[in-house]
Parts: C-alpha cells; structure tokens; sequence
C-alpha cells in the first residue's frame, strides 16, 4: 500500500510539472507567432516604401501649375 502512494504522489508530480511545462510552451509559441506576424508587417510597409514613386506623390496642382507657367508664350510686340 505504502508502495502504490508513492507511486501515485510521483504521477500527480510528473502531471503537474507536464502542465506548467506545456502552459509555458504555449504561451512562447504564442509570443513567437506574434513577433513572426510583427516582422512580416514591418518588411511589407518597408517593402512598399522602397518601390513608390515619389514623384506621383506631388500634388496635382502644383504639377499643373509648373507645367502652365512655363508653356505660356508672351505675344512680341513690335
């Protein structure tokens, strides 16, 4: 008898010690997904910077200002 409860005061231990051991690794793979997910997000938005055209990103109107000013062609007068 004495025999079967250490045994059984073993097994709940191991028991116990299994379980924190698999909340511990969950919560990492957790925290691990999260910053995989973060980096993949930082490269994109660095990726896009990277290849915008930063002269589509002049207003409009500044564009057709500068265009129109420099076209215009004063009559001559004699």
């Amino acid at each position: 008898m004495q025999y079967q409860t250490v045994y059984r005061q073993n097994e709940a231990v191991g028991r116990h010690v299994a379980e924190s051991l698999n909340w511990h690794v969950t919560w990492w793979s957790a925290g691990q997904a999260l910053i995989i997910v973060i980096t993949g997000v930082g490269q994109i938005l660095v990726l896009r910077r990277f290849f915008t055209d930063r002269r589509s990103l002049q207003t409009p109107t500044s564009q057709c200002n500068d265009r129109h000013s420099h076209s215009a062609v004063l009559p001559v007068r004699p």
